[in-house]
């Protein structure tokens, strides 16, 4: 069910056409592949999911809940001129709306809930240094819940 999951995840972030996203964190020791992964023409765009919490709910004898919250980063070059802030801002709601589109994930999931929280959440995003380029990058989560 996992892998099902982070291919369904990671498809949703790849439709939204903003760079390249993984369902694991790349990484390799020689900076020039690691920036061809996360790549996009000259700059930096895409990202990785990672699962962070995982628990299993038993409210019933007949039914099962698990819910999984993967980290989700989203990395972007930073370019003061071209007013990046706030492309990127738009990007993240891009990235929002595509989960809006299919919340359940191709039927997948029962829903894309945390409490009060739905779908994917900001958490904080902030300036990083990314193989030697100035990037906007994004912490978010995305909690789905799948019964069984």
């Amino acid at each position: 069910m996992l892998e099902q999951l982070r291919a369904a995840i990671v498809a949703v972030l790849n439709g939204a056409n903003i760079g390249t996203f993984y369902p694991k964190e790349r990484f390799s020791k020689n900076m020039n592949t690691l920036k061809d992964m996360y790549g996009q023409g000259e700059g930096i765009a895409g990202g990785y999911i990672r699962l962070k919490r995982r628990k299993r709910q038993n409210p019933y004898a007949t039914r099962t809940t698990k819910t999984y919250t993967f980290d989700v980063v989203f990395l972007q070059s930073f370019v003061d001129d071209d007013s990046s802030q706030v492309a990127f801002e738009d990007a993240i709601d891009a990235l929002d709306d595509a989960f809006a589109v299919d919340p359940l994930l191709s039927d997948l999931v029962d829903d894309l809930d945390d409490g009060d929280d739905t779908g994917l959440i900001l958490d904080d995003q902030t300036p990083v240094m990314f193989c030697g380029v100035l990037c906007h990058q994004a912490r978010m989560h995305l909690t789905v819940n799948v019964s069984s």
